[in-house]
């Protein structure tokens, strides 16, 4: 029941903040980093028996994870590493122990098993959690005495015990917003009070200023890009990229790890399993290129591929180059002009062919008129 309780956070329990429970405030704390860096790859190609949560898992929590065959099935488990080193002092045996699979057995590394680091130095990511999460739950803790330590104005010190009691109802009634009274002249006789000093308190600007650096030190360490300058005024570009080129050794030396070690496997065990970037660490902050390659070439999702053609097409056919439109113009510029060429050649030949046939006409009917006068002569001279 207890197990079931525990992974039924937020229905219907009630929990109480305790800020003097360090280790369980670290604790939670370096939890909720695991959440945020166990989707930092993503695996292609994953026998189903292999979760990818629970490769992320053993590789930033253990350092490492071995991978191995039983009955014909993939795991990657914890084990421990042993044997006669190798000239560069590397272990050469890892002895698995499973009871759910009945199995405790020694390896051959490199001819049983493969091991898979999390980074060079097989560390993983808790002890670099565990060093954040405890200085920020030291300076929460400074943080909420501070903010209760604002809440007092003034020191009330009591003479006797009946001055004590009641200089305390007098505060309990004002808290519960009540009108406090004193009824009694002694009670100003023997209760003083102090105000409080302001200027050894600490400051809460600098309490918040610390709790953000920690914040982004540490995203910065596993390649987040978090800005922890508080200057008041705005920051230039250049202000803003240059911490970007250390965000990247870490993961980059966690990614090389898991690569290599997963080539390894896809030789012995005749798979074909990728892994890159996820999420937030797919993309450099230079000219946002994806750095998922792998050998140089790129392990994309076929969703994606032809989204970026289908893309690449539109862009393509819908925005012409500037020499196409450039020649466009040209040619229609020159149409128009041999259209205006072709118009004026036509009009100015029809002019002249019908001024030629009003010449034409003329002529003839003057001919004609000629005759006529020749003919009415001959016939006038034959009368007489």
């Amino acid at each position: 029941m207890a197990k079931i309780d525990k992974y039924n956070y937020g229905l219907g329990y009630t929990f109480n903040y305790d800020y003097k429970d360090k280790p369980r405030n670290v604790e939670n704390l370096m939890k909720y980093m695991l959440n945020r860096s166990n989707i930092m790859f993503q695996y292609h190609n994953l026998p189903d028996s292999i979760p990818s949560r629970e490769i992320e898992l053993l590789l930033q929590t253990n350092g490492f994870g071995v991978f191995i065959e039983v009955e014909g099935k993939y795991y990657i488990v914890n084990g421990g590493l042993g044997g006669e080193p190798d000239v560069y002092n590397m272990p050469t045996e890892a002895v698995i122990s499973i009871p759910a699979l009945k199995l405790n057995k020694t390896y051959k590394i490199n001819e049983d098993c493969i091991v898979i680091p999390n980074d060079s130095m097989y560390l993983g990511l808790l002890p670099m959690y565990a060093k954040y999460c405890t200085l920020m739950n030291e300076n929460e803790i400074t943080m909420l005495l501070a903010t209760v330590n604002k809440r007092i104005q003034h020191l009330l010190s009591a003479n006797d015990d009946n001055t004590l009691e009641s200089a305390k109802k007098f505060l309990e009634k004002v808290f519960d917003g009540e009108i406090g009274v004193i009824g009694e002249s002694k009670l100003f006789e023997s209760l003083k009070v102090n105000t409080t000093s302001t200027t050894s308190q600490v400051s809460m600007k600098d309490l918040f200023e610390y709790e953000q650096y920690l914040k982004a030190s540490m995203y910065n360490e596993i390649g987040l890009s978090a800005n922890f300058n508080m200057k008041r005024e705005r920051l230039s570009s250049s202000e803003v990229e240059a911490n970007t080129d250390n965000l990247y050794p870490l993961v980059d030396d966690m990614l090389n790890s898991r690569r290599k070690g997963l080539e390894k496997v896809n030789e012995m065990f005749g798979l074909d399993i990728q892994v890159e970037f996820n999420s937030s660490w797919d993309y450099r902050l230079f000219n946002g290129e994806p750095v998922h390659s792998i050998d140089g070439t790129e392990v994309q999702l076929e969703e994606t591929e032809n989204t970026d053609t289908m893309a690449g097409d539109e862009t393509t056919e819908g925005v012409p180059t500037t020499e196409e439109e450039a020649v466009n113009t040209e040619t229609v510029e020159t149409e128009e002009v041999e259209t205006t060429d072709d118009t004026q050649e036509d009009e100015t030949t029809e002019e002249v062919e019908t001024t030629e046939k009003e010449e034409v006409g003329t002529e003839d009917k003057q001919g004609e008129e000629t005759e006529t006068t020749d003919d009415e002569r001959k016939e006038d001279e034959e009368d007489e």
